[in-house]
């Protein structure tokens, strides 16, 4: 079950993706994670870990890198999402998009159908919006995202 958000960025293309795959790259930018910590830094072999305020930690798995962006998977003790990050050339600015692909942990199709659409659909555009306005702050200041800088998230806010 997807969801999406997108943002204008007034940089290249080429400033925005040496900045989402550089290692520990949402330390800079990411306003609900206090750590990005790297296992391997290799392109799609990439594994690193997000260590959020409210004291969840994932596991991301990079498992496509390309001109463009990258898709990961995210673990939690299962694989609970896949995330692309798209980045496309527009003149001098760019657009990014992140797409979430979410894993609900279910059975019921009915049940999940409207979980997503009742909750977490709209939990989910929340946050992906905040790390989208969270990386455009970032490249268009050069100043450092802090701790719950687009607002407060239920989930990984402390």
């Amino acid at each position: 079950m997807k969801v999406s958000s997108y943002i204008k960025i007034n940089k290249s293309a080429n400033e925005v993706l040496n900045l989402i795959k550089s290692p520990n790259n949402l330390e800079k930018f990411h306003p609900y994670c206090i750590s990005n910590k790297v296992d391997i830094w290799d392109c799609e072999k990439s594994i690193d870990y997000v260590n959020y305020y409210s004291g969840k930690i994932y596991k991301r798995k990079f498992t496509e890198w390309n001109e463009n962006g990258y898709v990961l998977d995210i673990y939690d003790e299962v694989k609970t999402a896949t995330i692309s990050w798209i980045v496309k050339p527009e003149k001098t600015k760019s657009i990014v998009i992140i797409e979430a692909d979410a894993i609900l942990p279910f059975n019921n199709i009915f049940i999940r159908y409207i979980v997503f659409h009742l909750y977490i659909k709209f939990m989910l555009r929340n946050y992906l919006n905040s790390v989208l306005k969270g990386l455009k702050y970032h490249l268009e200041t050069d100043e450092l995202v802090i701790e719950d800088q687009f607002g407060k998230h239920d989930w990984y806010s402390a």
